[in-house]
């Protein structure tokens, strides 16, 4: 698929409300990191508020997946989620304008000698990834060290899948930004030794989805991640990133390979892969990304969980 560039027609006026908004975008991102991150939390506070349907999204699916919790609890990790959620947009223009000098020093590694093996011998893996806030600035960090393709959803609106493109690339010019509907090239890119990043945890629908316990409750997961596998013929790989405590900056680590992917049965291997994100999620459950619907598809005859 053919890579987004700069054209004339991006310049019609339609896209000017894009462009301003990453020029304001830009120019935050050369405030000191510190007022950054204040800033960040003032405007998830004030989303909380005024971001009534999201708020309910994230309410409702906290509810589902942590039905142990005091509902105290889960309002305090709702407000949480929303202050991360504000600090998340700031981190995308650290990621894709900020200079990496200034944010070299933000980064604690662990854990890369279990990808060392998998490097030296040029070997490609599946990168199984989540929807954490922190994605976008952990992506600069990973392909500093190694290269990383992601795979992602083009945007709508090409002024913004331009910009996504470059500063998800411009840390690394052998990484790569794969449509995720780009099985050819995902398949390519693993083979040819590269570490895809692939998030299976979003609800696509049932056409392309198998319903697969998640949280106790059967949830649409996409059911061409095993395939993927058997295909390129590649190992599974894990990888955490968070914030470390009080913003100071970034904590990468990377896990061992997946045992038991692929299984040869697919509906086993989403189990396990399902298993996995849960497990992560469980780990750092305020920077998971809560307002998605991801148990919007039901099976047959279910209602809805909104």
């Amino acid at each position: 698929m053919q890579e987004p560039h700069f054209r004339l027609a991006l310049l019609h006026p339609r896209y000017w409300l894009t462009w301003f908004c990453f020029a304001c975008l830009f120019l935050l991102a050369q405030l000191p990191y510190r007022l950054q991150i204040i800033l960040g939390i003032a405007i998830g506070r004030l989303s909380y508020y005024l971001a009534v349907r999201r708020r309910s999204i994230a309410e409702r699916n906290i509810a589902l997946c942590f039905p142990e919790k005091t509902a105290t609890e889960r309002q305090q990790l709702v407000r949480a989620h929303f202050d991360s959620n504000g600090v998340a947009l700031f981190e995308i223009g650290m990621a894709w304008f900020m200079p990496f000098w200034r944010l070299r020093k933000r980064f604690l590694v662990k854990g890369f000698e279990h990808w060392q093996p998998l490097l030296d011998q040029g070997k490609g893996a599946l990168l199984i990834g989540l929807h954490f806030n922190t994605l976008e600035i952990a992506n600069i960090c990973v392909n500093r060290l190694t290269t990383v393709c992601l795979s992602y959803r083009p945007h709508n609106n090409p002024v913004y899948d331009l910009i996504q493109h470059r500063g998800r690339e411009r840390h690394n010019k052998q990484s790569r930004a794969i449509d995720r509907y780009d099985l050819r090239g995902m398949v390519k890119s693993l083979q040819q030794g590269k570490i895809l990043w692939y998030a299976p945890d979003q609800d696509y629908g049932s056409r392309v989805s198998e319903f697969v316990p998640w949280f106790g409750i059967q949830t649409a997961t996409l059911a061409a991640t095993p395939r993927l596998l058997k295909i390129a013929k590649v190992p599974a790989v894990g990888m955490i990133y968070r914030r470390q405590a009080n913003y100071r900056g970034y904590e990468i680590e990377f896990l061992p390979i997946i045992e038991g992917l692929p299984s040869g049965d697919d509906y086993a291997d989403l189990v396990l892969i399902n298993q996995y994100i849960e497990n992560c999620v469980r780990l750092n459950p305020t920077e998971y990304l809560w307002v998605h619907r991801r148990f919007k598809t039901r099976p047959r005859g279910e209602p809805s969980l909104y």
